[in-house]
């Protein structure tokens, strides 16, 4: 899966600035240090930027702008803060090199204060680096989805140090989903924890020795696995290593596109020396690799010769190089789309990438028999494999499994039934949703190929925050247990089972507490789960599910035009942040509101690259907005049910299409990303105060024709097109009517204006108008959206005090043009008049208009209006 990892450039000048040249050892590739004469870990003192200093912080990249400013603060008492734009890939940011105040071993507690500039919602994270270049490994400490409106977040986090990386050791703050966010930082801190240092629990017994018998035991490393108790347990328990990075295809290259293997045989090395076997990861993949292979310097595909033949090279080069030191090699990584329509069609289910524009489909075929030949050249022992990730998804499975069965019976055909693919790599990226069965199912489906299974990336998601329950521990340990039951079952098919990380704090999904052992290097339940996992099974107590999210939903009226009402700031922010699956893509916040007969929905997104080339609704960027009206929570739907979806261009699609009516919607494109804003009929229900009803928000991520994420506010399961129960709750709150009850309205009717046209209803407009010493004015935008025989809503239902709403002369006239009735929304009462009485002879007219107490004024005050011509 893909780490936030770049090759970053040690520059000896910045070194020696840190430390005293008296201890410092210098290469070609970094600065070493000799522990024992290490200086005392300086004290860290705030940074605030008061002295308009950038204290220390710099570009990752070098091409960012960092500026001291006086536009923003955080600090009391204090002007200035550190303004952060110019940013053009998602792993830009400031950093900060802290390894001078750093113990070897010692936990710190890091946090930074952040304020977003643009766009108006974006992913921002807090992380720390540990060494630099290709073996670097990069570990997030807290990430949270924020907006302009939030001001100063703070994002905070523990590390625990167990490595020096070569006195590279940062802190730096990014946007893992969005590419151009500007922001400001601000009152950096970087404190030891009481905690003191750790040791690992001699007294387990290893992992890999409960399962020596079934299959071999892995783990994700980088350099920093190598040192310390962090090498204890990692020889402890395993016996085998991935690369998490090093071994990616990119960093098989220099800068200048040469063949460059030295950060990456620095490793393997290192695994050797210490006894662990390596399996290779990757050779070929759309991630992480070399574009120049494959597209030339105007982004377009090369040739298929040109192409084809940069495959071949790359492959077997590579393969070539580290010979039999690898046992295994994912060849092809994560090449399907996920949960594709038609799976039986492997070809049409392949993810777009710059392999498959440029050669075609049969580049996987292509690379597996470069490696093949090399291997066969050589008479080496290595295992080819083809490694994905949502493997449970029963449609991407069969893809999967058409596409191994395809080449292999074409290879074995040529070549006395010898298969070309030997295994398939099932990643293993799991939560607390996932049906074990589902990875029964497709486990047993790829075994029924004759080719040997390898669970590639384990690890199982829990908690949030870094933070983690006790029944969400327990729950965690079920499922781990779960699973290796079915490995044990299974396990004469199985070659491995590599966990995605040796800890907790070290996982790319840090914040949700993923892997068997926690911050501390401790055990944790999981950990005894799968010692004896039908022991485990037998004794658990199964817990209620947990509870759904909650949300509530304010009282307001917003114009459905993409721009944000400012009805919309007493709504709360519900943040869609919780991914289905395992690439982590867009993300955003929603709000809602309500009034007598809608729900509105606003979501900002974040995603800076924007794609509906996908002939599929759901796999292009679009946000998904889901209702159960009486919160009934069922399996299926029912009338009160629906989703409505949205894309960034304002296409709609509804599920089922009779929703439709009524529902409107507008999008607005900005940098960064896009702001969806809907009007959703309640068409079962009458809302009223304390109401709750089944909600969810969902965003999905496009790019290149598929679908690479999506980020929800509740559900996890990805049921929700057909599952009310996986819905959160949205409490509809704010609601005056209680406090002033309805009373009958009055026989006397409205006078009519212009009948409309059989069959149709008439489009309403609202309009929340601010004031200005009582006068209430419209924009001529919302004027304009009046159709004909439209209605324009004036909701002045806030306001307590007489006013006067003014219109202007070319309003008046759009208006009778479009043969519209004005509608005056107050808190009592409403009233209505055509627009046609309204004169358009005088450059303004204001409505000079009380508010009613009673029912019975509302019919008297629309006749007897008192129009102050000006």
């Amino acid at each position: 899966m893909y780490r936030n990892s770049r090759k970053l450039i040690s520059v000896l000048l910045i070194i020696m600035l840190v430390f005293p040249a008296g201890w410092i050892t210098t290469s070609a590739e970094t600065a070493t240090v000799d522990e024992e004469t290490r200086p005392t870990a300086a004290e860290f003192n705030p940074i605030t930027f008061e002295d308009q200093t950038t204290g220390g912080f710099e570009g990752r990249s070098g091409t960012e702008t960092l500026t001291v400013t006086d536009e923003a603060n955080h600090t009391d008492g204090g002007a200035y803060a550190l303004k952060v734009e110019d940013r053009a890939e998602n792993w830009h940011g400031p950093t900060l090199n802290v390894a001078s105040f750093i113990e070897k071993g010692q936990e710190y507690n890091i946090s930074a204060w952040v304020k977003l500039i643009s766009p108006e919602s974006s992913q921002l994270q807090l992380s720390t680096q540990v060494g630099n270049g290709d073996n670097a490994s990069y570990n997030n400490l807290q990430e949270k989805t924020v907006s302009t409106s939030d001001g100063w977040v703070q994002l905070e986090g523990t590390y625990r140090y167990s490595s020096l990386g070569d006195e590279f050791l940062t802190i730096y703050v990014e946007s893992a989903n969005n590419s151009t966010a500007s922001f400001y930082i601000d009152d950096i801190t970087f404190e030891p924890t009481d905690s003191g240092a750790v040791e690992i629990e001699k007294d387990l017994t290893p992992i890999k020795e409960i399962y020596q018998d079934d299959f071999l035991i892995g783990n994700a490393v980088s350099d920093s696995e190598f040192e310390g108790n962090r090498l204890e347990l990692l020889k402890m328990h395993h016996n085998l290593i991935t690369a998490e990075n090093a071994m990616k295809p990119a960093y098989a290259y220099n800068e200048q596109g040469e063949f460059d293997f030295t950060a990456e045989d620095s490793l393997v090395q290192k695994a050797k020396d210490e006894g662990l076997l390596i399996h290779g990861h990757v050779l070929v993949w759309h991630q992480q690799s070399r574009e120049a292979l494959h597209t030339d310097e105007n982004g377009n595909p090369l040739s298929r010769e040109q192409a084809l033949e940069n495959l071949r090279n790359h492959v077997k080069t590579t393969v070539e190089h580290f010979g039999d030191s690898v046992i295994s090699w994912d060849v092809v990584n994560e090449a399907m789309n996920d949960n594709p329509p038609n799976p039986s069609d492997w070809k049409a289910s392949l993810r777009q990438s710059g392999w498959l524009e440029a050669i075609g489909p049969d580049y996987l075929e292509q690379a597996y028999r470069a490696a093949k030949e090399v291997i066969d050249e050589n008479g080496w022992d290595i295992q080819l494999y083809y490694n994905d990730y949502n493997d449970d998804n029963q449609n991407k499975a069969e893809a999967i499994y058409q596409m191994v069965k395809e080449i292999n019976e074409n290879y074995a055909a040529e070549n006395d039934g010898e298969l070309l693919i030997d295994g398939i790599g099932m990643q293993a990226h799991y939560n607390l949703n996932t049906n074990p069965e589902n990875v029964r199912r497709s486990m047993e489906k790829f075994i029924s190929l004759g080719v040997e299974v390898g669970v590639t990336e384990l690890d199982v998601t829990a908690g949030s925050d870094n933070e983690l329950t006790e029944q969400q521990a327990q729950a965690q340990a079920y499922l781990y247990a779960q699973l290796f039951s079915l490995y044990k079952e299974h396990a004469e098919h199985i070659s491995r089972v590599t966990f995605w990380g040796l800890n907790d704090s070290t996982s790319w999904r840090a914040a949700q507490s993923p892997l068997l052992f926690d911050e501390d290097l401790q055990a944790k339940p999981a950990y005894y789960a799968i010692m004896d996992p039908e022991k485990f099974i037998a004794e658990y107590e199964p817990v209620e599910k947990e509870e759904a999210n909650q949300g509530n939903a304010s009282h307001g009226t917003p114009v459905i035009d993409g721009q944000i009402d400012e009805v919309w700031d007493n709504a709360a922010e519900l943040p869609v942040n919780r991914y289905q699956m395992a690439w982590q893509g867009a993300s955003g916040v929603a709000k809602a509101l309500w009034d007598e007969e809608n729900l509105y929905v606003l979501v900002q997104v974040s995603d800076d690259t924007l794609d509906k080339s996908s002939a599929n609704s759901w796999e292009q960027d679009s946000v998904e907005v889901f209702v159960d009206e009486n919160n009934g929570k069922t399996a299926y739907y029912e009338e009160d049910d629906g989703q409505y979806r949205v894309n960034f261009d304002n296409e709609t699609s509804f599920n089922p299409e009779s929703i439709a009516e009524n529902f409107e919607s507008a999008t607005k494109v900005s940098d960064g990303g896009y702001t969806v804003e809907v009007k959703i009929p309640f068409r079962t229900i009458t809302p009223e105060n304390n109401a709750k009803i089944g909600f969810d928000v969902q965003i999905n991520d496009g790019k290149d024709g598929a679908r690479q994420s999506i980020a929800t506010w509740n559900d996890l399961t990805g049921a929700g097109f057909q599952d009310t129960s996986v819905f959160g709750e949205l409490t509809l709150v704010g609601s005056n009517e209680e406090e002033q009850p309805e009373k009958p309205t009055p026989g006397k009717p409205n006078k009519p204006g212009k009948p409309d046209k059989p069959g149709k209803t008439k489009k309403v407009v609202i309009a929340n108008p601010p004031i200005n010493d009582n006068k209430v004015l419209i924009d001529d935008e919302i004027i304009e959206k009046v159709q004909e025989n439209g209605v324009l809503e004036i909701n002045i239902s806030r306001y307590k005090q007489a006013l006067e709403i003014v219109l202007t002369n070319d309003q008046i006239i759009h208006l009778k043009e479009q043969n519209a009735t004005i509608t005056i929304k107050q808190k009592n009462a409403n009233a209505s008049f055509p627009a046609s009485v309204l004169s358009d002879d005088e450059e303004e007219v204001a409505i000079t208009f009380d508010q009613i107490d009673e029912w019975e004024q509302a019919w008297s005050k629309a006749l007897d209006l008192l129009f102050n011509k000006k």
